[in-house]
């Protein structure tokens, strides 16, 4: 499995289980879980996926993944082919990692960034000599801008700097290898439909001039009464700075209300992850 690993797509979740076995201190039992992850294996060893090369100084796409207990990438080539009237995208290498104990804590943004660093250090030749384009949902190129964030995260950024990298919204999957690649992650990641009917909503923003900024909250009660607070920021703030402090004052008041249950909204997935 580990010589394969850059041809199969999510390696780590195919083959946890048995990650999981090599794990065991003491007693080593063949599990009914382990041995259907093993005949699926099989079975998509028996239709391999073929890899597609790279030519010099071309632009790549990078893919990436993250569950619970594993982190995975795809590597992306774009490309015009005969027989196809839009760019067909082919899959060039699989990287995939199995969290450990203290790394299956990590927040899914910080996973995601940690997924990152591992492919560039992984596949440090194709960062070196390609622009890479990182297509996420999810605000990665701002926090890793970010000077003031977590500790962990600038250091992984100053590593990350050489690279010619770019952030961009995913969009169509042109790929089947890709779609199942996003689509395993979608429904591993499928949060279930949270009961709020016996929470307080609270909802958020901030806004910024050149002169001042403030924060507004709205407050819902279970039983849909509203709670409106404008608060004033005295000292300077940038937008995301705004938007914390936001969230920060509105899980205050929650606290002075005495409020058990409190279901956050805001249009910031800076701020939400």
């Amino acid at each position: 499995m580990a010589t394969l690993s850059r041809f199969i797509s999510r390696l780590g979740e195919k083959g946890l289980s048995f990650f999981k076995l090599l794990k065991a201190s003491e007693i080593f039992t063949w599990t009914e879980e382990a041995d259907t992850a093993f005949m699926q294996l099989k079975v998509f060893l028996t239709s391999p996926l073929v890899l597609t090369g790279t030519q010099p100084n071309e632009d790549l796409l990078l893919y990436i993944a993250a569950t619970d207990h594993v982190i995975s990438t795809v590597l992306v080539v774009e490309g015009d082919e005969p027989g196809h009237i839009y760019k067909v995208q082919r899959p060039v290498y699989f990287i995939s990692e199995v969290l450990n104990e203290s790394k299956t804590r990590y927040p899914r943004i910080k996973k995601l960034i940690y997924a990152i660093l591992i492919t560039s250090r992984k596949l440090k030749h194709y960062f070196d000599g390609h622009r890479i384009t990182i297509t996420t949902s999810f605000p990665l190129g701002d926090i890793l801008r970010n000077k003031d964030g977590n500790v962990r995260i600038v250091k992984w950024a100053m590593e990350l700097c050489p690279f010619s990298m770019d952030f961009q919204s995913r969009t169509t999957v042109k790929s089947q290898a890709l779609a199942e690649f996003i689509a395993e992650w979608t429904d591993l990641n499928a949060p279930s439909a949270p009961d709020i009917s016996d929470h307080w909503l609270i909802f958020f923003d901030g806004s910024l001039n050149i002169n001042r900024a403030g924060v507004g909250i709205l407050f819902v009660s279970p039983n849909k009464d509203k709670l409106c607070y404008v608060l004033r920021i005295l000292f300077p703030a940038s937008n995301n700075v705004v938007e914390y402090e936001a969230c920060l004052h509105g899980i205050r008041l929650a606290v002075e209300l005495r409020v058990k249950r409190l279901y956050i909204h805001s249009d910031s997935a800076l701020v939400i992850n």
